[in-house]
């Protein structure tokens, strides 16, 4: 998959650090927090055919930004990211497609609870490849979910139990 890098990755930054009780800790720069929030909202508000979702290299002082390709996209990438290190990078769908998927899903889990299947968590994978999904009847799952959704978006099946909720004693 292609990707490319914004105007602002041509000056080299030092990370970032707070002290904290266990040591320094990397954290991310004000003005790049603040340009991947107008990324993420204009993207999902603007851009929901190409915006797929972000992640944070702290180390490296830098936004990835997934996108199925799109040159209008683009353009409003390239001039977020003058100032700030942004890497775009090619997604094979989009959030809305993924969120589409997800909100299927979590809509039948009583389905899926009575076909023996016990859903946990169910959400979207910010590089936009698929859905994922965890369940301890792993087998069932992948055989299963594809059948009822088909292919064309990913399900990526793993082996986790159920969430529970702390109890305070």
């Amino acid at each position: 998959m292609a990707q490319w890098r914004t105007e602002g990755c041509g000056a080299r930054r030092a990370p970032e650090r707070v002290e904290a009780v266990t040591g320094a800790m990397l954290v991310t720069p004000a003005d790049l927090a603040t340009v991947l929030a107008r990324v993420e909202s204009v993207g999902r508000s603007q851009f929901p055919e190409s915006f797929a979702g972000l992640e944070v290299d702290q180390a490296a002082v830098l936004g990835v930004v997934y996108r199925v390709p799109s040159a209008d996209f683009d353009a409003f990438l390239r001039a977020e990211g003058t100032t700030v290190c942004l890497e775009v990078r090619d997604a094979r769908h989009d959030l809305r497609t993924l969120l589409t998927l997800q909100e299927r899903v979590v809509a039948d889990l009583g389905h899926w609870r009575a076909a023996g299947i016990e859903i946990g968590v169910v959400g979207c994978r910010h590089d936009g490849t698929g859905v994922e999904v965890s369940t301890q009847q792993v087998a069932q799952a992948e055989d299963q979910l594809p059948r009822r959704y088909g292919r064309e978006v990913p399900i990526f099946v793993r082996d986790e139990a159920p969430p529970r909720p702390l109890t305070g004693q």
